[in-house]
């Protein structure tokens, strides 16, 4: 989600496509393991240089990862606490 007025970038990561540490995020698939650990990496490189170049242009990102999805409240005042920043 982008908003251009507050130069603020809201990216919401599938936990396994992202390679977070988490449970999911964890998992490789037991078939073509090669495969899955480069594109696994290769996103969290493409995610990372995305980042880098939003805040250069003086945007502001947060990163919300699938499994914090669950905690409706906690996501909940992070982004009001984002849109009143």
């Amino acid at each position: 989600m982008v908003f251009p007025g507050r130069k603020l970038a809201l990216f919401v990561n599938g936990c396994f496509w992202h390679g977070h540490d988490c449970q999911r995020g964890a998992r490789i698939p037991k078939n073509n393991v090669e495969y899955w650990t480069k594109k696994i990496e290769r996103n969290r490189a493409r995610d990372k240089e995305t980042l880098i170049a939003l805040q250069k242009l003086g945007w502001r990102v947060h990163l919300v990862w699938e499994c914090e999805l669950k905690d409706h409240e906690r996501l909940q005042a992070d982004i009001q606490a984002l849109m009143e920043e």
